[in-house]
């Protein structure tokens, strides 16, 4: 996608920024519940919460790959391989903040 204006490049850096943050808040949630005594599965406080932000179709797909990372990550965990949780997503090199 190659926004076509400025108020378009905003626009798309706003949702992408919204999406990594919804990524964070799953990743963060579940490393606090993987190493407490938590479900890391639990995700439905997250949809409601962006769905206003990013639409519901974003929220789902951005759940559907933390979800597959996790998965991965029990996977390796599984078969006895050194493996680590799923990380964050930032934009520390663009200098924004999510």
């Amino acid at each position: 996608v190659v926004p076509q204006t400025e108020n378009d490049e905003e626009c798309l850096r706003r949702l992408l920024d919204a999406s990594a943050s919804l990524w964070n808040e799953l990743t963060y949630e579940r490393r606090q519940n993987y190493f407490g005594d938590g479900d890391v599965w639990d995700t439905s406080e997250y949809r409601g919460q962006y769905n206003g932000v990013v639409g519901s179709a974003t929220v789902q797909q951005v759940t559907r790959k933390n979800s597959e990372a996790w998965r991965s990550f029990f996977a390796l965990k599984e078969k006895g391989e050194n493996a680590n949780p799923p990380s964050y997503w930032g934009n520390e090199e663009d200098g924004r903040e999510l």
